[in-house]
């Protein structure tokens, strides 16, 4: 399983990258970015390599050079050119009505999960059934 999270914390990423290591280290790719554009570029540059693409994302709602909303409108107008189905997971901090909607306006994003991630959200989502 192929998995990118994009938070323009360090923290975060901090974060993530030891409950990985430590509860789901049979993960065998995952990317960290801090700039959902970059996220972007690679999507559109690996689109008819399903190979390389992510099973899943985990984006962060509030960035500062793209906000998570402004990622999901991007991506909701590529996604149907990539050659790989590619699940979606809000991650905010935020409990603001407007950033929940978010996770309804798209039919791609699968949860809205509040910061910061825990060892058992993760499990839930990432461990087979």
């Amino acid at each position: 399983m192929k998995i990118i999270f994009i938070d323009d914390e360090p923290i975060q990423h901090f974060i993530i990258q030891r409950m990985i290591e430590t509860y789901l280290s049979y993960l065998p790719s995952t990317k960290y970015y801090f700039d959902a554009t970059k996220v972007l570029e690679f999507l559109t540059e690996n689109k008819a390599d399903s190979d390389e693409l992510p099973d899943m994302i985990f984006v962060d709602i509030s960035m500062d050079i793209m906000t998570g909303a402004t990622f999901l409108h991007k991506y909701s107008k590529l996604r149907g050119r990539l050659s790989k189905k590619i699940d979606v997971y809000i991650m905010s901090s935020s409990i603001d009505p407007s950033d929940l909607a978010l996770s309804k306006k798209y039919d791609f994003v699968l949860d809205y999960i509040i910061k910061p991630l825990t060892k058992v959200t993760l499990r839930k989502i990432l461990e087979p059934a």
